[in-house]
């Protein structure tokens, strides 16, 4: 396929579905904002748009320090200069008894995932839960999400974030001669430990037994120190999204992980062709 082509049925989709929309969930401190910049490939802070597409001015300090202490609106938008392609929603979560914000939520997922104006419509809901408190990392307020807010179609892909956290967690379980092992030693020795650490907890099957359970779910830890996690969520991301048309306009807007553009064409390339061998 032609760059120029790609390009026109990039145009034809956006369109068509609008830009792709994004909600994430997550209380503060959960990763959500180093995510966002992953994804986009950013340093930067977003611009932030009110529900009906008006910017707030870089001036507004009311909006600027509501972003800053994790005070979203669910309806703004949030879009970055270094990808224009994606718009973001952020919520704050809810803690267990906060009704307003409980049913602020519900309304927006349930509008906004099945509006008949297509270009409003959210595409993928990223739920981050902080693993630096795993043994409390679900609480009240992810089992009223699980159990209460129908996506309908959209795929919530769950992050547990922090997840290099469980590792002094394993650490400290190393059996006392191994404990005096070298660093890249005990580093090996822990890695089955952290699975036997989040397996026990059993986060995901609680989640998944509940009336709307995700899709499926990302581990990410270190991400200060690579996009590897971001590559992960776009990933997860598209492989969770039914619709091609989606898959393709997640792929096209995003810049960061090349290697999912290389598998999505090649899948296209065996769906259209029909043939399984490709020689390079």
């Amino acid at each position: 396929m032609s760059t120029e082509t790609a390009e026109n049925n990039f145009e034809n989709l956006q369109e068509k579905f609008g830009r792709f929309r994004i909600l994430i969930i997550g209380p503060a401190n959960s990763g959500k904002t180093t995510i966002l910049r992953g994804i986009c490939d950013s340093t930067e802070n977003p611009e932030i748009y009110d529900g009906k597409g008006n910017k707030y001015a870089d001036t507004d300090e009311g909006a600027i320090d509501r972003y800053q202490r994790g005070l979203h609106n669910v309806e703004d938008e949030l879009i970055f200069r270094s990808n224009d392609k994606l718009i973001f929603h952020d919520s704050r979560g809810f803690e267990a008894g906060s009704k307003d914000e409980f049913l602020q939520m519900k309304n927006f997922v349930a509008d906004r995932a099945k509006t008949v104006i297509l270009k409003k419509r959210i595409h993928a809901i990223l739920y981050c839960i902080p693993m630096d408190k795993h043994h409390r990392a679900i609480q009240r307020s992810e089992e009223m999400f699980f159990d209460e807010c129908d996506p309908g179609n959209v795929p919530v892909i769950v992050l547990f974030t922090k997840f290099d956290a469980l590792l002094p967690v394993a650490l400290g379980k190393l059996a006392p001669t191994d404990r005096r092992l070298p660093l890249q030693e005990r580093l090996s020795k822990a890695e089955p430990l952290i699975e036997e650490i989040f397996g026990r907890a059993d986060i995901w099957g609680r989640l998944s037994r509940l009336k709307y359970p995700p899709r499926s779910f990302v581990r990410i830890g270190g991400m200060h120190k690579s996009n590897e996690g971001c590559s992960k969520v776009l990933a997860a991301t598209a492989d969770a999204l039914n619709e091609k048309a989606l898959q393709k306009l997640l792929i096209s807007a995003q810049k960061v992980n090349l290697e999912l553009c290389v598998r999505f064409a090649v899948q296209e390339w065996v769906s259209n062709t029909g043939c399984h061998v490709l020689i390079i």
